[in-house]
């Protein structure tokens, strides 16, 4: 089995119209057919002369029970397609899904109208969690109507997946957004205050690229952990981010190098200011953020302990 094209959206999302350009290509054109599984009907219909001319075949499973491993092998053996492209039900349950085992190479696209993303973000939060969790690529359609929120969007999607690719369409074409664009803060100041928000996202952010943030003075409140396997030098600042729901949370945070780390109890809430350092982790194999501390008190607990994104 090639590449299985797993998209996923919300009804009217846009998931048609992608698709529809993605068998549109020239490489799918080659050689070997491609099997289109339809979960979902919407406005947008595949034309038969259309999908014949990309050599595609459509197939419609219409109950969330029909998505299996059964029907899935009979649908194959039934076209032995080179490729599957999932036009997957955004209301159907992404959480518990299995796949075929043979299913070595999955891409997983998540397909959005940027005009309605708001409204399921408050709504559906976990369904729309689910759904860009394992996304390599996050696809916006309607950008331009909401051009001044797609930072925000960005920062949401983020706190899940972290290492998600984005593309934003407008009407006349994509939207390049700049990397410090979905920022809660100026990363061009040298000093940095940050909010719950701003932490979140430093944390995330500055493991991707922490060269960026190389010299940066910091301010911030987190909690402390201790560090089972580490120097009593250091210690870790974190916060618990909820993606959709008290159930499910994720830790963010960095190191930061103390000389008095010892003396701090573990969960113990901390005001800290320092400086950011690059510094490479032999077990990660790559660079990562490291705060020197240059002054740090001990606060109370925050009323809001848990930082919310989404």
């Amino acid at each position: 089995m090639g590449t299985v094209f797993f998209v996923n959206g919300f009804l009217e999302a846009g998931k048609t119209t992608f698709i529809k350009e993605l068998i549109g290509r020239e490489s799918f054109r080659i050689s070997g057919k491609t099997l289109i599984l339809l979960c979902e009907e919407g406005d947008l219909e595949y034309d038969d002369e259309e999908l014949a001319g990309a050599n595609a075949v459509l197939e419609i499973i219409e109950a969330e029970k029909d998505f299996n491993d059964d029907t899935i092998a009979t649908l194959e053996k039934k076209h032995r397609p080179e490729r599957i492209i999932v036009e997957f039900n955004g209301m159907w349950d992404r959480k518990n899904l299995s796949f075929p085992w043979y299913w070595d190479d999955i891409m997983e696209i998540a397909v959005f109208d940027a005009s309605t993303f708001k409204l399921y973000s408050d709504n559906m939060r976990s369904l729309l969690a689910e759904q860009v969790r394992r996304a390599e690529l996050i696809l916006f359609y309607k950008a331009d109507e909401v051009r001044e929120k797609l930072a925000s969007y960005v920062r949401n999607i983020k706190a899940i997946n972290m290492g998600a690719a984005f593309v934003f369409r407008g009407a006349e074409g994509d939207i390049i957004l700049d990397p410090d664009e979905h920022l809660p803060y100026d990363i061009s100041a040298d000093e940095l205050f940050l909010d719950d928000e701003g932490f979140a996202v430093l944390s995330m952010d500055s493991l991707q690229r922490c060269e960026a943030y190389e010299g940066k003075k910091v301010h911030c409140k987190a909690c402390v952990y201790k560090m089972k396997e580490g120097s009593d030098l250091e210690f870790i600042a974190g916060r618990m981010i909820m993606t959709c729901c008290e159930a499910d949370m994720s830790f963010v945070g960095f190191i930061c190098g103390y000389p008095k780390a010892y003396e701090l109890d573990d969960r113990e809430w901390v005001e800290i200011t320092g400086i950011l350092r690059t510094r490479f982790d032999d077990e990660m194999q790559r660079n990562i953020p490291v705060c020197r501390v240059t002054d740090l008190k001990k606060i109370d607990k925050p009323d809001k302990e848990i930082i919310s994104l989404i």
